[in-house]
């Protein structure tokens, strides 16, 4: 079993030593899915965009569920 499940917050690690920098660095999203094949992978939908991405799970590190606005009251 992976360090990820669906409904997890995650934000993307930099990669140090890309040209002008990794642009994705930094973005955080909900894991939408884990895939079994290829294992260790799992796609996060970012905040920023809405996009629905594929990352290792290697790449993510896991965050803080955001608290709703009825949890904030």
């Amino acid at each position: 079993m992976g360090k990820f499940n669906v409904g997890d917050r995650a934000r993307v690690l930099d990669r140090p030593g890309w040209p002008d920098g990794y642009k994705i660095a930094h973005w955080e999203g909900e894991i939408v899915e884990v895939k079994e094949d290829p294992a260790g992978y799992v796609i996060m939908k970012a905040d920023k965009t809405g996009y629905r991405m594929a990352f290792p799970e290697n790449e993510l590190e896991k965050i803080r569920k955001r608290r709703s606005k009825k949890e904030q009251q």
